[in-house]
């Protein structure tokens, strides 16, 4: 017995001192991509997941050693192997699997379907369905119409008791219990439709793209939590002198469509769809306040319109899709890789996953 702990101690350390790789994984037309984010963002491999494509989310749990993504090619959720890069298993559970969430454990998945009014609750594992949290749809703009409206983007919060849930044009978001998968009550009402959102660890605010808005709105992170404040971002003066006539189509039907919080809680970054830049904004103190602006391309000529945007685990880099990385530590660009709106940083150690970021 004392030998057999001496050599489990011993290969704990041994697990425990190896170096940590970490991957970013970004999905493209029919795969994902997979860099090095500690060798200047270098290209390592190409996934390629046949009869996919056009893919609206992606999560991916260390624990059960698990990558998903939905597809909306063939509208179903794919499960892959994180060692052997192989497919699983594929799951269709409703029409248009959306942006889903991994509970923190790794082990439940919160699922939207665009198409329809619900959440499914899934066991990460094999995929099969614990519960369905009814929501609702949502009325189409007469301007800017969104292509598909319905259950949309969602997010869980560090000890795992909430689920956030946004449904395109609806002006509140919905708290669900995971306890026993049943809404709690609603965020609102905000100015208009949610897009993108994130939440601080505490459950104290939520900030959120809102449609027709070039910035965010905040509000109180509870079931009948109000909208506090509104935040207009201000888009630099030159480049507004060298874009005077933006495109009439806004891409996502909108002008902010990607928001995020810096993992140590002290700066909430947003994308310009229309100028191609991202915002940052100090919220140590309300309101926000905008503190930099970062233009995401290299010519003026370049008109980059990111619909998302992603840190890495450590906040060290920010991840706007249209090809930028950002050190947040300088707000200056630190590469650029073909980077799209899904992608999320999982780490290895001895080739084994042990821990993984979110969209």
């Amino acid at each position: 017995m004392t030998r057999f702990v001496a050599i489990f101690v011993a290969a704990a350390c041994v697990v425990s001192g190896a170096p940590l790789e970490r991957r970013l994984y970004v999905t493209d037309r029919s795969g994902i991509s997979v860099y090095d984010i500690d060798h200047g963002h270098t290209l390592v491999r190409k996934i390629d997941i046949p009869n996919t494509g056009d893919y609206k989310g992606i999560v991916a749990s260390p624990v059960l050693n698990k990558l998903y993504v939905t597809s909306f090619k063939t509208d179903d959720l794919v499960c892959l192997d994180l060692q052997t890069d192989a497919v699983l298993w594929r799951k269709k559970l409703g029409k248009y699997a959306d942006s889903m969430m991994l509970t923190p454990d790794g082990k439940t998945m919160y699922l939207p379907f665009r198409d329809e009014i619900f959440w499914k609750v899934l066991n990460a594992a094999d995929g099969s369905v614990v519960a369905t949290i009814n929501t609702e749809r949502g009325k189409q703009y007469e301007v800017d119409p969104i292509a598909t409206i319905g259950p949309h983007n969602t997010w869980i919060n560090p000890n795992g008791k909430r689920a956030y849930l946004e449904v395109l044009t609806v002006p509140y978001l919905y708290i669900a219990d995971t306890a026993t998968n049943r809404v709690l009550g609603k965020v609102g009402p905000f100015s208009k439709g949610l897009r993108p959102f994130a939440v601080t660890e505490d459950d104290k605010y939520v900030f959120a793209n809102i449609d027709g808005l070039l910035g965010f709105e905040v509000a109180e992170a509870k079931p009948g939590g109000k909208m506090l404040y509104r935040v207009e971002a201000q888009t630099p003066k030159e480049r507004l002198a060298q874009v005077p006539q933006p495109p009439a189509h806004k891409p996502h039907s909108t002008q902010s469509h990607g928001i995020n919080l810096r993992p140590d809680q002290k700066e909430v970054w947003m994308v310009d769809g229309v100028y191609g830049y991202v915002y940052v904004y100090d919220v140590t103190s309300m309101p926000p306040k905008q503190t930099a602006s970062i233009a995401i391309f290299r010519d003026p000529t370049e008109q980059p319109h990111p619909g998302w945007l992603t840190f890495s685990i450590d906040g060290r880099y920010a991840y706007p899709d249209g090809g930028a990385v950002i050190d947040t530590a300088t707000k200056k660009v630190a590469a650029w890789i073909p980077t799209s709106e899904k992608l999320i940083e999982i780490d290895f150690q001895n080739g084994k996953p042990v821990k993984a970021g979110h969209r």
